[in-house]
């Protein structure tokens, strides 16, 4: 879990801080205010690569692999027209904080960690969907030149968390850990199948999760007040696969995390950040209410998420649904530019009403009105 982070002439940012909520963390701002670039700063920094003899070559590497500058060395990473230092500081709940300190023509990174454990690393989910992807970039032989040059790290470390084996009874999984009882039938059903590894590829089985009566429930009438009356179970609907690539790009989306969630590769309370970049981008709006429902109880059992977005729907659905009762914490950090000052700046609240002072409310708001005044009559 990652505490604060400290940016300074690195990429978009001459010099901020921010401070993250242990819960939920919603960055917003219009294009080119560094959202991406925050998420992936927090990547690189939570990562092995961090940390080590070799640190400081490595976490140069990793950064280059996430950025691309075209350099091609750390040092393209320095913000243009700055002088000093580009620094990446991470502060985590472990207790350690990580640091890389580079100038404009270094090709390594100066790296510095201090006492403590070592954060679990993030994970990153970007705007293109990975699912329909992991077979190529997981190939036993691949051509990797050719796909370093088209997919940063954020792509690759997905797929080779969505290919990672973990339990092959996810019904198991779902009956013995409570959390996975909330979350996993519901992104089911969300898409009304799973996506199953096969063969090195994601295919699609189509079902739906049912409350079925537990198989180990006593029929002895005076027992059955004493025992849970069900469990929840997978039914398929067909018998034949789909190749993941024939199935949507939003139910891929949500697929992904149901897959990482089914692996292992996020663990609520043990893993470190989940870090999703615009989770609405093809995803029908009909949806963004489950998966808001899905991200809010993950944060209820420990799982830190920190989302960049642009949408107003799924924005609207965090205000409308979380409840301070149940323990939701939810973090709002705006960025944005100061008229006639290129510096980016931000705000952060865990009030909504930070959203109403951004491009997103102004465009919706516009919107709004452009069609009141059609249907009045009004050109």
């Amino acid at each position: 879990m990652i505490s604060k982070l400290h940016l300074k002439n690195f990429i978009a940012f001459t010099d901020l801080s921010i401070d993250f909520s242990p819960g939920i963390n919603i960055v917003i701002g219009e294009n080119g205010t560094g959202k991406t670039q925050l998420l992936k700063a927090i990547l690189a920094l939570s990562g092995q690569e961090a940390r080590g003899e070799a640190a400081d070559k490595q976490l140069a590497r990793k950064l280059c692999r996430l950025y691309h500058p075209l350099s091609g060395q750390v040092g393209g990473l320095r913000r243009a027209g700055t002088r000093g230092k580009s620094v990446l500081k991470g502060t985590f709940e472990s207790g350690q904080v990580i640091t890389a300190k580079f100038y404009g023509k270094d090709t390594a990174a100066k790296v510095t960690a201090t006492s403590g454990d070592a954060p679990a690393p993030a994970i990153f989910i970007p705007t293109k969907e990975v699912l329909s992807l992991v077979r190529g970039l997981t190939a036993e032989q691949p051509d990797l030149p050719t796909i370093e040059r088209i997919f940063d790290d954020g792509y690759l470390d997905l797929a080779n968390q969505l290919a990672k084996e973990g339990t092959s009874d996810l019904d198991a999984k779902v009956q013995l850990d409570p959390r996975f009882a909330s979350i996993v039938p519901r992104l089911t059903n969300l898409i009304d199948g799973q996506y199953l590894l096969e063969n090195g590829r994601f295919v699609f089985e189509a079902g739906r999760y049912v409350e079925k009566d537990a198989a180990t429930r006593s029929k002895a009438q005076h027992a059955q007040m004493y025992q849970d009356s069900t469990e929840w179970r997978f039914v398929p609907s067909s018998k034949q696969h789909l190749s993941s690539g024939m199935t949507a790009e939003g139910f891929r989306k949500i697929g992904v995390l149901q897959r990482l969630l089914s692996n292992g590769s996020l663990n609520p309370g043990t893993t470190g950040p989940l870090l999703w970049d615009e989770p609405e981008s093809n995803l029908n709006p009909k949806l963004m209410k489950d998966l808001v429902q899905v991200l809010l109880e993950l944060a209820r059992n420990g799982q830190q998420i920190i989302l960049a977005t642009h949408d107003y729907v799924l924005l609207k659905w965090f205000d409308l649904l979380m409840d301070k009762g149940k323990g939701d914490q939810v973090a709002f950090h705006r960025l944005y530019r100061d008229s006639g000052n290129d510096d980016v700046q931000r705000e952060s609240q865990s009030d909504y009403a930070i959203v109403a002072r951004s491009a997103i409310s102004s465009a919706f708001a516009e919107l709004y009105d452009e069609d009141v005044k059609r249907a009045l009559g009004n050109d």
